[in-house]
């Protein structure tokens, strides 16, 4: 009998409470009908920091010991991502061809421990043995020890021979290899256009999905004549991505980018900075003013946060944006500029209470920059560049590396100040630690107790509730109507509530 087997983080022999992994159990289990062990490992993958090379080796020696004359070999399998089915189960058709006509094992009997390896190894092994590959195969599935007493056997044996499974047809030898080749080139192509846009958007740090989206956006969609609006939570980039844009399509006598933070003036005042006015205009205009869009012709003006802006100033806004023209308060004339508009929120783009309507359709483009907690994956690529920033800045004696709990702690925390709170928690660790590698030992508790805390513990009240519960959250009801600024959206948003729902509760309670 021919016994094959993954080599997963789990077979390693090192002393163990829950006992031996699947792939030595499988093979005490079936050893006295095994003459031959094929064992698998996939050393393409090092996240989770395991040698499974030396696992195999490590099995390959108790399998020795337990069947001196069995024939064991360690087979390497190259798929650079062992969850992607379209790697790992052409790589593994194709191993497991080559073995059973280099050993001539079609029609040997044959054991597959279906336990060991990623959750999708798992799958590609049911796929072969319907398929046929795999023929006179037994798939067994091994038990933890705690599982295995509660079951009464550390092994058992799964059965797929059902009336509706699908017919799996496996490809012919040169169509395998040309779908391996197709498959590889077509990942070294995404990693070369990674790379690519990673060198002309260095700004932007990451490789998730949504981030590079982005970066496309701004190098395809936008030019030097487009206007945009970007959207996101607070934290989330913004100011980066109008930086990115205005390196890349900035004219010649733009030295920099200006910036107006709309939420740095009365809501009264923001129109006439930004569109000028008349001396007289108004209380307070003691002479003429041009206004930020005048002084910003042939130039790219970002305007953050443009919520404040009220609802007459960005209509005069969208027509500027629609038309070029703009007409200073106090004035009759209308002027032109050919300033390009950056603008940025962080409040809903559909809220009528807040914007005009039609506010995200007047704009070129739109970029909706996604929360940090939609994209964890970027977070290790995101620390290790606030290190090297901080290092810097802080003139740090060697590397400072965090130890991969802190790094674990940081992904999967949900950041709601997003990347901003990243990156000033970073700066906290450098100015603290001076250099080599930290633990969660080596951190104050202050720094490390909303990381180590669950998620939902963080949202909790301490219990028991001082009051009655439909009064705790009436509490919080006024809590954000005191926030609000009077607006019923914005208890909405603060509450986490489909917009419109306070609104009908007032109405209600009017009503009543």
């Amino acid at each position: 009998m021919v016994y094959f087997s993954f080599i997963g983080n789990h077979d390693t022999l090192a002393p163990r409470p829950e006992g031996l992994g699947a792939a030595a159990n499988i093979f005490l289990r079936y050893k006295e009908e095994i003459d031959q062990v094929f064992l698998f490992i996939n050393q393409t993958h090092h996240d989770s920091g395991a040698d499974y090379l030396d696992i195999a080796r490590q099995n390959s020696r108790f399998m020795t010991a337990e069947k001196p004359e069995a024939e064991i070999e360690v087979v390497t399998l190259r798929a650079a991502n062992p969850v992607d089915f379209d790697l790992v189960y052409p790589a593994m058709l194709d191993q497991v061809l080559e073995i059973l006509d280099q050993h001539h094992l079609q029609d040997a009997a044959k054991v597959v421990n279906i336990t060991s390896g990623t959750p999708t190894m798992t799958t590609c092994w049911v796929l072969l043995e319907r398929a046929g590959v795999l023929a006179n195969a037994r798939l067994v599935q091994a038990f933890e020890a705690r599982y295995a007493r509660r079951r009464g056997q550390s092994t058992r044996e799964v059965h797929f021979a059902i009336d509706d499974f699908p017919h799996i047809q496996a490809p012919a030898a040169l169509k395998r290899q040309l779908t391996l080749l197709h498959r590889e080139n077509q990942r070294l192509s995404d990693q070369v256009h990674g790379a690519e846009l990673d060198e002309k958007i260095p700004e932007l740090i990451g490789q998730s999905r949504s981030i590079r989206d982005i970066k496309e956006q701004i190098l395809l969609d936008i030019n030097a004549n487009t206007h945009v609006l970007i959207t996101g939570e607070r934290g989330t980039g913004k100011q980066v991505v109008a930086e990115a844009i205005w390196r890349l399509y900035h004219s010649a006598n733009d030295p920099a980018l200006v910036t107006f933070d709309c939420g740095a003036f009365s809501r009264e005042l923001i129109a006439a900075e930004l569109f000028g006015y008349k001396k007289g205009a108004f209380t307070g205009a003691t002479h003429d003013n041009p206004g930020i869009i005048r002084q910003c012709r042939g130039r790219i003006l970002f305007l953050d946060e443009i919520g404040n802006l009220p609802l007459a100033g960005q209509n005069a806004l969208l027509r500027f944006i629609n038309d070029g023209e703009i007409r200073s308060i106090g004035a009759f004339e209308v002027e032109r500029s050919d300033a390009r508009i950056i603008a940025a929120t962080n409040k809903e783009i559909h809220d009528a209470e807040i914007f005009a309507q039609d506010l995200k359709d007047r704009f070129d483009e739109c970029l909706t920059l996604p929360p940090l907690r939609e994209r964890r994956e970027d977070i290790p690529r995101l620390v290790q560049y606030f290190l090297s920033v901080y290092a810097k800045k802080y003139e740090l004696t060697s590397p400072l590396i965090l130890d991969d709990k802190i790094v674990d702690k940081l992904s999967a925390h949900a950041w709601p100040g997003n990347v901003r709170e990243l990156e000033k928690w970073i700066s906290r660790i450098c100015r603290r630690c001076k250099g080599g590698t930290v633990t969660l030992k080596d951190l104050p508790e202050r720094l490390i107790t909303d990381l180590t805390r669950e998620e939902d513990d963080l949202l909790l009240p301490d219990l028991p509730l001082p009051i009655p519960l439909e009064a705790y959250v009436e509490k919080i009801r006024d809590k954000a109507r005191q926030h609000s600024g009077g607006s019923s959206a914005n208890v909405d948003r603060l509450l986490q509530q489909p917009i419109g729902t306070e609104r009908q509760r007032q109405f209600r309670k009017k009503r009543r």
